[in-house]
């Protein structure tokens, strides 16, 4: 799913901490994404609301995702995922790809996933509170974060 990164945009190693941080720190700048699976009946795309996060120098994806939809049952077949934020500029955006399950947690740990995630994003405090929703975790493998025109993207692999 990953593609090499273009002449001039070296992809940085996911020991540079400080790299790490400004990638969580443009994520925080968004609370919904556009996440893809894929299945055997072909891709899908969906808005949903995302909390970042970061877990031994590795960022991850907290999602709500409703039971029974397309999405949750293409990730449950199949976690591969892409993910795209943006505030519809060409010149600012994060994309990214990696790997979607469902976590096994009891109801207390739903119920943290889930006060992380409104704690990010309020208004998914609406779509947890009155759906049948589950906690999803996206663990990024590879990130790409566009700031500014002119100015080369943040690539991070954390393959």
């Amino acid at each position: 799913m990953g593609c090499p990164a273009p002449a001039g945009s070296p992809t940085v190693s996911v020991a540079a901490a400080g790299d790490v941080e400004r990638a969580l720190w443009g994520l925080r700048a968004y609370d919904t994404a556009a996440l893809a699976t894929v299945s055997a009946a072909g891709p899908h795309v969906a808005g949903v609301f995302f909390a970042p996060e970061i877990v031994d120098q590795r960022i991850r994806l907290l999602v709500a995702v409703l039971d029974g939809s397309r999405k949750a049952e293409d990730i449950a077949a199949d976690g591969r995922v892409a993910f795209l934020c943006s505030p519809g500029n060409p010149s600012r955006w994060i994309q990214g790809w990696g790997s979607a399950v469902r976590p096994e947690v009891d109801d207390a740990g739903r119920l943290e996933i889930f006060r992380r995630l409104i704690a990010h994003a309020p208004g998914a405090k609406q779509f947890v509170d009155t759906l049948t929703v589950h906690p999803v975790i996206v663990t990024v493998r590879e990130l790409k974060v566009v700031q500014a025109p002119g100015s080369p993207p943040l690539r991070l692999d954390f393959s």
